[in-house]
């Protein structure tokens, strides 16, 4: 299990500004927590260096860039075979969420792909050809309700 970091409560607030809009400016953040901009580097700065925050990028919306699948695969593995196949599926492009899971599946990953076509071929070429994937079953969104991120309280 990852170190769980120790956040005060500027570290908080500063990410709950970035996570709204992650090109705030250090002298806007600064100006709407009342500290100096330097305060707000600094911490910014410990907070990519301690990796609580991952990268700072744009969240696209991937129906409207031109995909038009986005599914959820469960996948069952040779118990010996789970870590060299989450290895391997976490190097695959589709691939953007990916995890070791309990409960009635081994691995569970979010996948986005243009089309059936390439869903497909993802699932025979790629995932067919890991060792020790046993099977998989693949859940389709039809709508998205909500796109998030990790939250801070």
């Amino acid at each position: 299990m990852p170190e769980i970091e120790k956040l005060d409560e500027l570290d908080r607030a500063i990410l709950r500004i970035l996570q709204e809009d992650g090109r705030t400016s250090y002298s806007e953040i600064a100006r709407r927590l009342s500290v100096p901009e330097s305060t707000v580097r600094l911490r910014v700065k410990r907070l990519v260096e301690r990796g609580v925050i991952r990268k700072f990028a744009a969240l696209i919306n991937p129906f409207k860039a031109g995909y038009s699948i986005v599914a959820f695969i469960a996948v069952d593995v040779e118990p010996s075979k789970i870590k060299e196949a989450a290895e391997k599926l976490k190097e695959l492009p589709e691939v953007d969420v990916l995890g070791i899971a309990t409960g009635a599946h081994d691995i569970l990953m979010q996948v986005t792909v243009k089309d059936l076509k390439e869903l497909e071929n993802f699932l025979i070429e790629k995932l067919g050809r890991i060792e020790g994937i046993k099977s998989t079953e693949t859940s389709i969104l039809t709508s998205v309700k909500k796109w998030g991120y990790a939250r801070v309280f």
